[in-house]
């Protein structure tokens, strides 16, 4: 076994370049970190190898990849980690700012990679699965192969808190139409990262819930929208694919949001809950403050539902269809 090092380290998940995790996995090193940076391909992140942070291959959804890693990491370490940063996930969604948040629909959505959008009723159940395998069952899997060396880091210096970060995504408290399996899924990442708070807490761990808001990453493409010629929600279509194209103006970046979100992560202030992101603040006070469907005009206009003749439409596919 290797000796224990000196700096505090961390595991992040999903780090390839041009989203969260790269950006975030440069920031924890500037701040003196040990930073071990995964992605299901080592050529995703070659600029972090060249900026001199230690790149491993994982894929969440494979036990076999995640034990690898566990036993890789434990050697280079001496078998400890003092944070381990839960960040990868499919189809994750950052929204675009709109000119005012409670008057105008979001516009669109960004991300590196294509998202999969599908009305609940009708999405492919292979393709939900997927996304709950990367989402949900694998960030499981992760804290359950990695907390041992949380702990370990723990007993060997009694006066360090390790910690676990989850990234859930606004979209837990935010009902955002077409994305119902997105959303579904980060809402299981807050209930369950709610609870691992408690139960670690005896272990001398904290549990952090990142709810991230608005993100400027690569454009996704409408490519991932997937409603069937005869959907009953056609004719909502295209302002889905409207509300998809629409180009990011005023979102902040994964480097400005890296440096909002690693001093919350290493300060001395043990907070339970980030919301950082472009729209962060605004969701975290109107679901605290508000009724539960207070968002419901602001996200059902950009894909036709404030529009009486659409809503008629797709109400009597539904009769011709079904009754």
């Amino acid at each position: 076994m290797s000796p224990p090092t000196k700096n505090r380290s961390i595991l992040i998940t999903g780090c390839s370049q041009g989203g969260a995790g790269n950006a975030l996995a440069l920031e924890f090193a500037a701040q003196g970190l040990r930073v071990f940076a995964t992605a299901r391909s080592l050529e995703s992140m070659s600029n972090l190898s060249q900026s001199g942070i230690e790149t491993l291959v994982l894929d969440v959804t494979v036990p076999e990849s995640i034990l690898a890693l566990k036993d890789d990491i434990t050697k280079r370490t001496g078998g400890t980690l003092d944070i381990l940063y839960n960040n990868a996930g499919s189809s994750k969604f950052s929204y675009y700012k709109p000119e005012s948040f409670l008057r105008s629909a979001f516009r669109g959505l960004l991300n590196s990679d294509p998202v999969y959008e599908a009305p609940a009723i009708e999405a492919d159940p292979t393709k939900v699965k997927k996304m709950f395998d990367t989402n949900v069952f694998g960030l499981f899997d992760i804290v359950t192969a990695f907390t041992p060396l949380l702990i370990a880091a723990k007993a060997r210096n009694p006066n360090s808190k390790p910690t676990i970060v989850n990234v859930a995504s606004i979209l837990a408290r935010l009902p955002f139409p077409f994305a119902s399996a997105y959303n579904a899924t980060k809402a299981a990442v807050s209930a369950y990262s709610d609870t691992l708070r408690l139960e670690m807490d005896p272990l001398g761990i904290r549990v952090v819930t990142f709810f991230m808001g608005e993100v400027s990453t690569k454009l996704r493409s409408a490519d991932g929208i997937n409603f069937r010629p005869d959907s009953l929600y056609a004719d909502a279509e295209v302002k889905v694919k409207e509300r998809t194209e629409q180009s990011a103006k005023a979102s902040i970046t994964p480097a400005a949001l890296a440096k909002q979100v690693v001093p919350d992560v290493l300060g001395t202030k043990e907070v339970s809950y980030i919301w950082k992101g472009t729209n962060a603040f605004i969701v975290w006070l109107l679901n605290a403050i508000g009724p539960r469907k207070v968002f419901d005009s602001t996200v059902m206009g950009p894909v036709g539902f404030s529009d009486k003749n659409q809503v008629k439409r797709i109400f009597e596919r539904g009769q011709r269809m079904f009754a």
